[in-house]
């Protein structure tokens, strides 16, 4: 006969009958039926049906399950307007390879919205379940599910031992196959204990601004300006020079309101001989240390591009120190990560001869004159199946990494991780990348341009967020062939394609002014880190323009997407600014599109408006800002 047990917090109630150990999760717009823990051990599910209750209260209950490979703990409590659940498994055999642990597995829901997170920079999804079109979808820390204008928020805190993951299938008004759980490989720990599982209803952007509140450094203040830069990758890739870097240098420096705010000209990749053998390669012939110094000669701060992890088969360590890899799953070292048809192995960040290395390398970079580190590919120790310390966690890798790195840098240079998975939290770097890499190309500006909507809340409480380059330069704002010659997207290209007009030989600009405004107005709004990465010299008058109104924009707060939870890529945007409101509207389609901002909504009562581009007015009506865009624009406006 089944016990039947009910919480109710608000409007929410979790209901458990035992001994199945199925529950209900329902609020007045989200109901998740017939769930319940499930373990799986070998990819191979464990029954679990002989619950037992342990303790109950009007806010709580504790239940235990014994199964045949160990026992289960399940607790429930209530959370805000919702609950939190708890699950833990002691195992009775340490040898398991892989261990699967749900909180629930395989259900469906109803809904009209999902939204989920990547684990680091790119990963973000989006969709809104009004077609027949299936969408597979998994994400970290946070999912978001709208239906009927309510929000269900899930999440688990940032920082966290085994990494959790929401999954499933989003489409035409439901997600099916939805499950939040975690894979553990290869761990020896007796007890695999779940970050604790949050769900709460109710208004989706209070409960982002929370989740930041709730994950924040207490030890970084934001109250400063954020310094720009200039970073030398999208323009010129593995093409670069020492030569390239000092003219841009040399540009902006002679330029009086680029060289107000510029203050950083950092080294991308190119500069190394290999990745895991990080000395200056032929196209630097004077070392770096002689670029450090010549850099800061002009006024600026060096910063350098790292991938402290990746270990090219040509670098020394690969050749004669198998030990310092991250091993597969037969023990051996592995070629684990690939980029660009680039294949490395990872460094194993806990082997003592890693760590070591880690160490002497920032060590020597930092005697060069370095002061600003973007740490790239963190996010490819993932990629591994085996490390030397099965005691360590998959969840606090990054603190090997990147906490290393920290504790030599600490005080001396800034941290920009990229790649950077955000389960590190938010003490280990100073700014993060939120997206993926932009280029000029409108598809990398609206994939970007969700990474920035979805992440907006974690700018200046967790870290400083990176959207990645604000890129100047188009078919009518340089006066450049070159940049068209770039093809680093001839590597797709395979021997027997047949395609004449491949992709892999297009160039990595195809856009004009009014995308890169598009791209230029959305960097603005999120507040966080401007680095421009365009052959400075080669901008026309349009383009400089266009960078000395970004560099020198009044930086406000993170622009609030306000239709995040109803779109695929949101459209409406609202910053404050000190003394003012920034709107941003974009028309992400391919034909004119009239798009409207009702300002009495959001308590905005100016009566004047000025595009933020041309200095031009803006007509108000009747409280609303009314606009025709033209495909692929945007309208960008001070209130």
């Amino acid at each position: 006969m089944e016990n039947v047990i009910q919480l109710k917090n608000g409007d929410c109630y979790f209901t458990c009958s035992l001994p199945s150990g199925k529950y209900d999760l329902e609020t007045d717009t989200f109901h998740l039926k017939n769930a319940s823990p499930v373990l799986k051990i070998e990819q191979k599910q464990i029954p679990c049906t002989n619950w037992k209750l342990l303790q109950n209260t009007e806010k709580e209950f504790l239940t235990e399950c014994e199964t045949e490979s160990g026992k289960l703990l399940f607790h429930v409590q209530s959370y805000g307007r919702g609950f939190r659940m708890k699950l833990k498994f002691s195992r009775t055999q340490l040898n398991d390879q892989q261990i699967n642990l749900y909180y629930f597995d395989q259900i469906s829901i109803s809904t009209d919205h999902v939204i989920s997170q990547g684990l680091s920079g790119s990963g973000c999804t989006s969709y809104k379940l009004d077609s027949e079109q299936q969408n597979d979808f998994q994400g970290y820390f946070l999912c978001t599910i709208t239906k009927d204008g309510i929000q269900t928020q899930f999440s688990t805190s940032l920082k966290c031992k085994h990494l959790l993951v929401f999954s499933g299938t989003a489409q035409k008004g439901e997600i099916s196959n939805f499950s939040a759980g975690a894979e553990v490989r290869f761990y020896s720990g007796e007890e695999i204990e779940l970050e604790p599982l949050q769900m709460q209803s109710g208004q989706g952007f209070a409960m982002l601004e929370q989740y930041a509140d709730e994950n924040k450094s207490e030890k970084k203040n934001f109250s400063e300006p954020v310094p720009s830069g200039w970073n030398s990758w999208d323009y010129y890739r593995w093409t670069v020079t020492e030569d390239d870097i000092l003219e841009n240098a040399d540009f902006i420096a002679h330029n009086p309101i680029l060289s107000k705010h510029v203050k950083k000209i950092i080294i991308d990749d190119g500069w190394e001989y290999a990745y895991g053998e990080w000395e200056a390669n032929s196209h630097f012939p004077h070392g770096m240390k002689y670029l450090a110094d010549q850099i800061k000669k002009r006024g600026f701060e060096p910063g350098l591009w790292v991938a402290p992890l990746i270990v090219e088969p040509h670098a020394i360590i690969a050749q004669k120190h198998p030990e310092m890899l991250a091993k597969a799953v037969n023990g051996n070292p592995t070629l684990c990560w690939e980029c660009m048809r680039r294949y490395a192995f990872v460094l194993d960040p806990t082997a003592n001869e890693s760590a070591k290395f880690l160490d002497q390398t920032f060590e020597r970079l930092l005697g060069y004159g370095f002061r600003y580190f973007k740490l790239d590919f963190l996010n490819a120790v993932m990629r591994a199946r085996q490390f030397t310390d099965k005691n360590v966690p998959r969840g606090h890798l990054m603190n090997s990494i990147v906490g290393r790195i920290r504790n030599v840098v600490q005080g001396k240079a800034e941290i920009l991780g990229c790649n950077y998975m955000f389960n590190g939290g938010a003490d280990l770097v100073d700014s993060a990348r939120i997206g993926g890499d932009v280029l000029a190309r409108w598809s990398n500006i609206k994939r970007n341009a969700l990474s920035i909507a979805s992440r907006y809340w974690a700018n200046k409480k967790l870290w400083i967020n990176d959207p990645d380059f604000a890129l100047c330069r188009s078919s009518d704002t340089a006066n450049d062939p070159e940049m068209y010659r770039l093809l680093p997207f001839m590597i797709v290209i395979q021997p027997d394609d047949t395609i004449t007009d491949h992709g892999g030989m297009k160039p990595i600009v195809d856009v004009s002014s009014d995308q890169i405004k598009v791209l230029l107005s959305l960097v603005i709004a999120s507040a966080g880190q401007i680095n421009f990465s365009d052959r400075m010299s080669r901008l026309n008058e349009t383009g400089l323009d266009l960078a000395r109104r970004t560099v020198s924009a009044e930086q406000g707060e993170s622009a609030v997407p306000l239709d995040l939870f109803e779109s695929d890529v949101p459209k409406y945007w609202l910053q404050k600014v000190e003394n003012h409101y920034r709107i941003l509207m974009i028309n992400w389609e391919d034909v004119p599109a009239e798009l409207t901002f009702d300002l009495s909504a959001h308590g905005i009562t100016g009566r004047s408006a000025v595009d933020f581009w041309t200095d031009e007015p803006v007509r108000i009506k009747s409280g609303k800002l009314q606009e025709v865009l033209p495909p692929r624009s945007c309208l960008f406006v001070n209130i």
